[in-house]
């Protein structure tokens, strides 16, 4: 495998491990790693539109929305009517905003626990890579190769 096929297989394998690993830490709370990037926005952006919440997300709008009715059903988010099914306004309840501190607390210590041996040099050096290769797709994002 040439180096550029390797990174990418690496950042996905990354992106596969660092999701099993959070789902496995929240599920004594019966949360997934999907659910609380949503959450994570709700709470950083406040009450937000379903499409909007998507696009912020770079998530399917088809896979924020099965999200959200897990969510829903555990009492974690409430949906408001808005003009269509699209502009539905999405927002945390209060049970979600009480749990928030200790999901928090969760995530932080994982983050810590894999970052642990990096320099801040090492993590900034990392984080411009990979800021680097996300606006890269953002620039290809519909583009037909």
């Amino acid at each position: 495998m040439k180096i550029d096929e390797l990174m990418m297989h690496q950042v996905f394998q990354l992106t596969r491990i660092i999701s099993q690993n959070l789902n496995s830490q929240f599920s004594p709370y019966n949360l997934h790693f999907s659910e609380w990037s949503i959450i994570v926005a709700l709470m950083e952006k406040g009450k937000m539109i379903q499409g909007d919440l998507a696009s912020y997300l770079n998530i399917e709008p088809s896979a924020v929305s099965r999200s959200l009715v897990g969510l829903q059903k555990k009492g974690y988010i409430m949906r408001e009517e808005g003009i269509d099914r699209r502009e539905r306004k999405i927002s945390l309840t209060e049970i979600a905003i009480k749990h928030y501190n200790v999901w928090e607390r969760i995530a932080d210590q994982y983050r810590q626990s894999l970052l642990a041996d990096f320099s801040e040099e090492k993590k900034n050096e990392l984080y411009m890579a990979l800021k680097t290769i996300f606006q890269a797709a953002q620039c290809t994002k519909n583009d037909k190769i």
